[in-house]
């Protein structure tokens, strides 16, 4: 067994840890904070450093006995903007008409849920436990029935003056007048958010609604503060510590620096460390589409990907990309993101490791929730488990595979409870991703060679197909031996037809189609002596 240890600081999460621990000093009990406004399709990009970063210092604050609690504040209070993506959503009325409304007052488009907040967060708080469990979740809407946080807001508007002097300091070209009460108020009659509060007294405030024009009073708890007062009165309410937050509230003299601010002149208290994190783009087959939004619908969410890949796998990727680099994902590589994953195992349990291997080591152990095995798990390849499950019957199919493994000489020991479990999510994941994202990795084995088949290959096509059965047949039957084999015969002129011909011949041979997967890994899950009979009967 390799015991994983790293005598220097080289990985850019233990560097931010010494930081971290530099900023809160001796302090025991500890909040690791982050949000997120629900205004759509909650997207994995938020799982890199609202939950996953969060996550990672949480633990290792609780690793050095200290009470570190992880803590995500929803935004449900937040006015819905009825973005052309937003509005979209409703298909049997128009969304329009919602406009202004409290997010956690619009109703779900797909009818399926109590509203808006519920049904786009089902996606991502319904498998959050399997990216980072124990998360104390709370909405803004459930922090203005706080008594701490109504105290605040009165406070707040008693010194309305002083906190817009502050605020107007970032305000320039449109600077609040003299009156203005930094608190945006519910309105009664239309029931939208935003109306212009022209006092507050007790847990009311008083209000002139530009929307529909009256004029009224409505609880406190129903309305929020101006964002610039909000940020840091969560701070505040929930004792906040450490957040990381998203790179565009870090610009100099920007959102995150008058928030700071405004927490030390005006509300009294230190800021919490804030650690700002480069976005998460998403890709379709390579292209890269731009950075994921969720009231722009662009990106996916944790349940998708959890039908098509582990969580750690996910992890992994943002715990060995530093957080100022940015992170592109695109579902269609699913199986290189796992292949990148087996890779790091390896590394994890050597004893020599090279380049950037130590990183690559340091960054599996932080993916893990739990600790790894202690011994190296069987890994099966992703392309690989695509095909199994393909070619497998629908029942008792792990069974099968660990046999036809077995046989093609993948597994050469008993699996592990830990690696039957993990072969078999692998054996669904590959299937739902070749369905969903991957279709061209379809398979379906040829039964029988058809006349059809036969008719399309001529003299030199049978050639080839010998030629390679031939060499095949003295290999170790493996994706890499398999491989090597058909970059011989290719490269260097060894087939009586071209390359692009001979694959044609393999796949319509095996699979009664002129096209096909990668051919190396799949015709390594295959039986070698149902392969070479095909090739030879195809030869003929």
């Amino acid at each position: 067994m390799c015991v994983a240890r790293w005598d220097a600081l080289t990985h850019w999460y233990d560097d931010l840890l010494v930081e971290a621990k530099a900023y809160v000093g001796e302090k025991r009990d500890l909040v690791i904070n982050a949000g997120l406004s629900v205004s759509g399709l909650q997207h994995v990009g938020r799982l890199r450093g609202e939950i996953t970063l969060s996550q990672l210092l949480s633990r290792s604050f609780r690793e050095h006995r200290r009470n570190a609690l992880q803590s995500l504040v929803l935004y449900t209070q937040d006015e819905w903007k009825a973005k052309e993506t937003q509005v979209a959503q409703f298909t049997r009325e128009d969304g329009r008409k919602y406009a202004g409304r409290r997010l956690i007052d619009v109703p779900d488009p797909a009818g399926c849920h109590a509203n808006w907040v519920e049904h786009f967060w089902q996606d991502f708080g319904g498998v959050l436990d399997r990216f980072a469990p124990g998360i104390r979740i709370v909405t803004t809407t459930d922090t203005y029935r706080d008594p701490e946080m109504q105290a605040l807001v009165r406070d707040l508007a008693s010194r309305a003056e002083e906190v817009r002097a502050t605020v107007n300091k970032y305000r320039a070209r449109h600077p609040y007048p003299a009156g203005w009460i930094p608190f945006e108020a519910f309105c009664e009659n239309c029931g939208t958010i935003g109306a212009t509060t022209t006092s507050i007294d007790g847990t009311l405030a008083s209000y002139r609604c530009e929307r529909c024009g009256h004029s009224g009073k409505s609880s406190i708890e129903k309305g929020k503060l101006n964002w610039r007062l909000e940020w840091p009165a969560l701070w505040k309410v929930y004792r906040v510590d450490i957040e990381p937050f998203g790179k565009d509230h870090a610009t100099p003299g920007g959102s995150r620096d008058s928030c700071a601010e405004i927490a030390e002149t005006i509300m009294h208290f230190r800021p919490p460390m804030g650690i700002p994190y480069e976005w998460v783009g998403i890709a379709d087959r390579g292209k890269d589409l731009g950075d994921m939004g969720s009231s722009d619908f662009l990106g996916f969410s944790p349940a998708q990907w959890v039908e098509v890949g582990d969580p750690e796998v996910l992890r992994y990727i943002y715990a060995f990309n530093p957080i100022v680099r940015r992170v592109v994902l695109d579902l269609y590589r699913v199986d290189s993101y796992h292949d990148t994953f087996d890779r790091a195992e390896a590394a994890f349990y050597s004893e020599k490791r090279q380049g950037d291997e130590d990183d690559q080591a340091r960054s599996y152990e932080l993916a893990y929730l739990a600790s790894p095995p202690k011994e190296k798990p069987f890994a099966l390849s992703y392309r690989h488990a695509a095909f199994l499950s393909q070619i497998s019957p629908e029942s008792d199919r792990l069974e099968w595979c660990l046999n036809r493994m077995r046989d093609t000489g993948m597994l050469t020991r008993r699996a592990t409870e830990f690696e039957r479990a993990r072969i078999a999510r692998r054996l669904a994941q590959s299937r739902v991703w070749v369905e969903k994202y991957a279709t061209e990795n379809r398979v379906k084995l040829l039964e029988s060679l058809t006349t059809q088949v036969k008719s399309q290959l001529d003299p030199d096509d049978r050639k080839a197909l010998r030629l390679f059965a031939t060499k095949a047949a003295a290999l170790r039957w493996n994706e890499e031996s398999i491989k090597e084999s058909m970059v011989s015969l290719t490269k260097k002129g060894g087939l009586p037809v071209e390359t692009g011909r001979f694959f044609r011949d393999l796949y319509l041979v095996l699979l009664g189609s002129e096209r096909g997967p990668r051919a190396a890994p799949f015709l390594a899950v295959l039986e070698e002596d149902w392969v070479l009979r095909r090739l030879n009967e195809a030869a003929q």
